[in-house]
């Protein structure tokens, strides 16, 4: 999973807003394994670039490079309202894509990196073996195994901007009072369900790092 962690950029000054929207972005393309190359660390139009390209070489976001081009521009960031306005619901059309197409060609080695193979196994529901040979392509992976591997790239992406990779994996075995004093892997259990309303829950616990942290902690 490329690391990505970025150190301002006065040359390259956003809105929050959207950069916001764009921190998530690259976070979430890490958390599918879909950025090529080493860590990002500069907001900047290069990195944009390489963003767009990387997802569009996986097929997601075809018309992206369009609607951000002005981010893609070296220079300072100097762009009236409207202009603004639109890239944000550009960014938010991405993050949809990006949410609703699983990719578990890239999404194995991500979170193989992140978690080590015995506890994606263990999470997943699957036996070590059997995971090795559908991270492997030796086995398509079956339709449940994806949805789960999705939601796991998911909260990793909600969780990267306030953790590193061990304090991620800790986050799953540590009690957390809004799912009554379980853990998110306990609250879980066993062959939970992607779209359950468990996984949800402990969804909507991890989403909150990106704007109210302290209701995690």
């Amino acid at each position: 999973m490329t690391t990505v962690h970025f150190a301002p950029d006065p040359e390259f000054a956003l809105n929050p807003d959207l950069a916001h929207r764009l921190v998530g972005l690259f976070n979430r393309s890490a958390a599918m394994g879909l950025l090529r190359g080493p860590a990002i660390t500069r907001l900047d139009p290069a990195s944009i670039r390489r963003l767009v390209r990387d997802l569009q070489r996986h097929g997601i976001a075809g018309a992206a490079g369009v609607g951000l081009s002005p981010l893609m521009k070296d220079g300072p960031a100097q762009w009236d309202e409207a202009t603004t306005r639109a890239m944000e619901d550009r960014l938010d059309q991405v993050a949809q894509a990006l949410e609703s197409s699983p990719a578990p060609a890239a999404e194995w080695p991500a979170m193989r990196g992140v978690f080590g193979d015995d506890w994606l196994a263990q999470f997943l529901c699957v036996s070590p073996s059997s995971m090795r040979r559908y991270a492997g392509g030796e086995r398509d992976t079956p339709g449940a195994v994806i949805a789960r591997l999705h939601w796991l790239a998911m909260v990793v992406s909600d969780l990267a901007g306030a953790y590193n990779d061990a304090g991620i994996k800790r986050w799953f075995d540590r009690s957390r009072a809004q799912l009554a004093g379980r853990s998110p892997r306990a609250a879980l259990g066993r062959e939970w369900d992607a779209d359950g309303e468990m996984a949800a829950q402990v969804r909507a616990l991890a989403s909150v790092l990106s704007g109210a942290q302290p209701l995690a902690v």
